[in-house]
């Protein structure tokens, strides 16, 4: 057997599998990296849970409202000006 038949019988397929194994680690470890919580801004939740409250609380107050009733908003045509621009 000479050096280039002992090459391709013996290393080319030892250098595979240990391709094939690091490429399968490296693949596992970037699947681990994006299942990671990962940083988040909650600095503003504090904010938004009051102005869902304070939109709720006025909702419900013009809900509530007597001068308000179901379908009192009023469809008026409105006369549209039409411009021509140009000669």
């Amino acid at each position: 057997m000479n050096a280039i038949t002992l090459l391709f019988a013996v290393a080319l397929p030892v250098a595979a599998v240990i391709g094939a194994i690091a490429a399968w680690r490296m693949q596992n470890h970037q699947d681990v990296a994006e299942t990671q919580t990962k940083w988040r801004d909650n600095s503003l939740d504090d904010w938004r849970k009051e102005r869902e409250a304070a939109a709720d609380a006025e909702r419900t107050e013009r809900a509530s409202r007597p001068d308000m009733t179901e379908g009192s908003t009023e469809e008026r045509e409105e006369a549209k000006r039409q411009q021509r621009i140009g000669g």
